[in-house]
C-alpha cells in the first residue's frame, strides 16, 4: 500500500524519525507546506496521512485519495481548533486521538480508530504523547485499514485559541491557573501571561507544590505599545 505524509510540524517529524524512521523511508511522498501539496495530484499513492496540518486540503485531493487526518478529542465532541488546549481548559484529564477520513467538512468524517490518551503533564509532554500515539495509529492503519464508522452523538465545536486567550484570569481557581500555564507551555504557542503596568509577565515550567502554590519560570518584558 503506497502512502504519503503531509505534516507541518517539525516536532512531529522529529518524533517520527526517533520512533519510526521506516515510515519516512517508505513514504512515497513527504509534504510539509501547502505549496508542496500541489504536486500530490501527480502521484499514485493510496493513502495520504495528515497528522498535523492546518491548511484547507483541496477537494480534488480529498476525492482522489484516501485522506486520513488525526484529531485529539473524542469526536464529535471538540471539532475545531486548539483541541488539546481546549480539552484541558474545559477540565478534562484525558482525551482521544482519533483517526478519521478527511471530508470537506471540518473534523466531521467517519472514524477508523480511537485511542485514549492522558492529558496529565506539561504541554510538551502531552503533545509528545499524542504524537507517539498518532504514529502508532498510522502504522496500524497501514497494516489493516478498517471500514470507517460515522460519528455519533452531539456535536461540540471548539474555536481556535488566540494570543489574547492566553491571559490569566487571577480570579480563577489555582488548579485552572496551573492547567492554563502547563498546557500553553509548548513551542510556538503563546504562553500564559499577565500584564502589570507597562510589563508583561509570561509563565512556563509550572510545578504544583504540596502547599497548593504554583512555582513557575517567569519572563518579564516591557510592553511595546502603539500610540
Amino acid at each position: 500500500m503506497k502512502f504519503a505524509i503531509a505534516c507541518k510540524s517539525d516536532h512531529f517529524w522529529h518524533q517520527m524519525k526517533t520512533q519510526s524512521p521506516e515510515l519516512i523511508n517508505e513514504a512515497s511522498g513527504i509534504y510539509q507546506c501547502q505549496d508542496d501539496l500541489r504536486s500530490l495530484l501527480e502521484s499514485n499513492v493510496d493513502i495520504v496521512f495528515f497528522p498535523h496540518w492546518s491548511w484547507v486540503v483541496p477537494d480534488e485531493i480529498i476525492d482522489k485519495f484516501t485522506c486520513i487526518c488525526f484529531h485529539s478529542t473524542p469526536l464529535p465532541y471538540g471539532r475545531g481548533g486548539s483541541p488539546i488546549q481546549n480539552m484541558v481548559l474545559n477540565g478534562h484529564r484525558d482525551t482521544q486521538v482519533v483517526a478519521l477520513k478527511m471530508t470537506n467538512q471540518l473534523d466531521a468524517g467517519p472514524i477508523y480508530l480511537r485511542q485514549d490518551v492522558s492529558l496529565i503533564g506539561g504541554g510538551e509532554e502531552v503533545f509528545r504523547r499524542i504524537y507517539q500515539t498518532t504514529i502508532s495509529m498510522m502504522k496500524s492503519l497501514l497494516t489493516f485499514l478498517p471500514s470507517p464508522t460515522e460519528q455519533e452523538g452531539e456535536v461540540t465545536i471548539f474555536t481556535r485559541r488566540q494570543s489574547d486567550d492566553s491571559k490569566l484570569d487571577m480570579d480563577d481557581s489555582i488548579d485552572h491557573i496551573f492547567d492554563k500555564i502547563r498546557i500553553l507551555d509548548v513551542d510556538n504557542y503563546p504562553p500564559a501571561y499577565i500584564e502589570i503596568g507597562d510589563y508583561k509577565l509570561t509563565f512556563t515550567h509550572p510545578s504544583m507544590r504540596l502547599s497548593g502554590d504554583i512555582d513557575a519560570h517567569v519572563n518579564i518584558h516591557k510592553i511595546k505599545r502603539d500610540f
